[in-house]
Protein backbone atom coordinates (compact mmCIF):
# COMPACT_ATOMS: atom_id res chain seq x y z
CA UNK A 1 0.00 0.00 0.00
CA UNK A 2 2.79 2.40 0.84
CA UNK A 3 4.33 1.99 -2.62
CA UNK A 4 1.02 2.80 -4.28
CA UNK A 5 0.67 5.97 -2.20
CA UNK A 6 4.26 6.92 -2.95
CA UNK A 7 3.77 6.47 -6.68
CA UNK A 8 0.49 8.41 -6.57
CA UNK A 9 2.31 11.27 -4.83
CA UNK A 10 5.11 11.17 -7.40
CA UNK A 11 2.55 11.11 -10.20
CA UNK A 12 0.69 14.06 -8.70
CA UNK A 13 3.90 16.08 -8.19
CA UNK A 14 5.06 15.27 -11.71
CA UNK A 15 1.76 16.46 -13.17
CA UNK A 16 1.97 19.66 -11.13
CA UNK A 17 5.56 20.28 -12.19
CA UNK A 18 4.77 19.61 -15.85
CA UNK A 19 1.78 21.93 -15.68
CA UNK A 20 4.02 24.70 -14.32
CA UNK A 21 6.58 24.03 -17.05
CA UNK A 22 3.94 24.15 -19.79
CA UNK A 23 2.49 27.35 -18.35
CA UNK A 24 5.95 28.93 -18.29
CA UNK A 25 6.66 27.81 -21.86
CA UNK A 26 3.33 29.26 -22.97
CA UNK A 27 4.10 32.53 -21.16
CA UNK A 28 7.55 32.75 -22.74
CA UNK A 29 6.05 32.01 -26.16
CA UNK A 30 3.44 34.75 -25.81
CA UNK A 31 6.07 37.23 -24.59
CA UNK A 32 8.35 36.33 -27.51
CA UNK A 33 5.54 36.91 -30.01
CA UNK A 34 4.80 40.30 -28.45
CA UNK A 35 8.49 41.27 -28.54
CA UNK A 36 8.71 40.30 -32.22
CA UNK A 37 5.59 42.35 -32.95
CA UNK A 38 7.10 45.32 -31.08
CA UNK A 39 10.28 44.98 -33.12
CA UNK A 40 8.28 44.93 -36.35
CA UNK A 41 6.38 48.05 -35.28
CA UNK A 42 9.67 49.79 -34.47
CA UNK A 43 10.84 48.90 -37.97
CA UNK A 44 7.68 50.43 -39.43
CA UNK A 45 8.28 53.61 -37.40
CA UNK A 46 11.87 53.73 -38.68
CA UNK A 47 10.58 53.33 -42.25
CA UNK A 48 8.06 56.15 -41.70
CA UNK A 49 10.79 58.42 -40.37
CA UNK A 50 12.93 57.57 -43.37
CA UNK A 51 10.04 58.47 -45.66
CA UNK A 52 9.67 61.80 -43.86
CA UNK A 53 13.38 62.47 -44.24
CA UNK A 54 13.33 61.64 -47.93
CA UNK A 55 10.33 63.92 -48.42
CA UNK A 56 12.07 66.78 -46.63
CA UNK A 57 15.31 66.38 -48.56
CA UNK A 58 13.39 66.13 -51.84
CA UNK A 59 11.53 69.35 -51.05
CA UNK A 60 14.37 71.28 -49.46
CA UNK A 61 13.20 74.66 -50.78
CA UNK A 62 10.03 74.38 -48.73
CA UNK A 63 11.99 73.51 -45.59
CA UNK A 64 14.93 75.88 -46.02
CA UNK A 65 13.51 78.24 -43.40
CA UNK A 66 14.30 75.65 -40.73
CA UNK A 67 18.00 75.92 -39.78
CA UNK A 68 17.87 72.57 -37.97
CA UNK A 69 16.90 70.84 -41.20
CA UNK A 70 19.55 72.67 -43.22
CA UNK A 71 22.18 71.63 -40.67
CA UNK A 72 21.16 67.98 -40.93
CA UNK A 73 21.12 68.11 -44.72
CA UNK A 74 24.61 69.65 -44.68
CA UNK A 75 25.76 66.80 -42.43
CA UNK A 76 24.26 64.30 -44.87
CA UNK A 77 26.19 65.96 -47.70
CA UNK A 78 29.43 65.64 -45.73
CA UNK A 79 28.72 61.95 -45.07
CA UNK A 80 27.90 61.35 -48.73
CA UNK A 81 31.25 62.91 -49.71
CA UNK A 82 33.00 60.66 -47.18
CA UNK A 83 31.33 57.64 -48.76
CA UNK A 84 32.45 58.72 -52.23
CA UNK A 85 36.04 59.13 -51.02
CA UNK A 86 35.97 55.68 -49.46
CA UNK A 87 34.54 54.18 -52.66
CA UNK A 88 37.37 55.80 -54.62
CA UNK A 89 39.90 54.33 -52.18
CA UNK A 90 38.32 50.89 -52.62
CA UNK A 91 38.48 51.22 -56.40
CA UNK A 92 42.15 52.25 -56.22
CA UNK A 93 42.96 49.35 -53.92
CA UNK A 94 41.10 46.91 -56.15
CA UNK A 95 42.84 48.32 -59.22
CA UNK A 96 46.20 48.04 -57.50
CA UNK A 97 45.45 44.46 -56.46
CA UNK A 98 44.46 43.55 -60.04
CA UNK A 99 47.59 45.11 -61.52
CA UNK A 100 49.78 43.33 -58.97
CA UNK A 101 48.05 40.04 -59.74
CA UNK A 102 48.84 40.47 -63.45
CA UNK A 103 52.51 41.19 -62.76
Amino acid sequence: MENKSFFEDVKKETKTALLRVFQKVEEIGKISVLKIQMSNIRGQIRDNKTDIGEFVTSNIKEFSKFPEIIKIIDEISVHEKEILLKKEKIEKLQGKAKSEAKA
